[in-house]
């Protein structure tokens, strides 16, 4: 099995963070397209904010990430309550 590999990412200073409450994502044999947007209250007008390009094998890897780590957060919040 492949050892994953850590690497160190540098974020700049001036790198802000953006809130995304619409998605769109096209799929086609060579790339995964993601786009967020962020669509204001009460109108029909939205801003992208980001749109991401990943590999098919990429975009797996990172529905599996997601959906591991998710799991993992809401089933821990879920035991807490009950």
């Amino acid at each position: 099995m492949e050892e994953k590999k850590q690497i160190q990412i540098a974020i700049p200073n001036e790198a802000k963070p953006s809130f995304s409450n619409a998605t769109q994502i096209t799929v086609n044999d060579d790339a995964v397209t993601m786009q967020f947007a962020y669509v204001r209250p009460n109108t029909e007008q939205g801003q992208l904010m980001s749109e991401v390009i990943l590999t098919p094998k990429h975009a797996m890897d990172f529905q599996k990430a997601l959906d591991t780590t998710l799991k993992k957060h809401f089933t821990k919040h879920l035991d807490e309550n009950e």
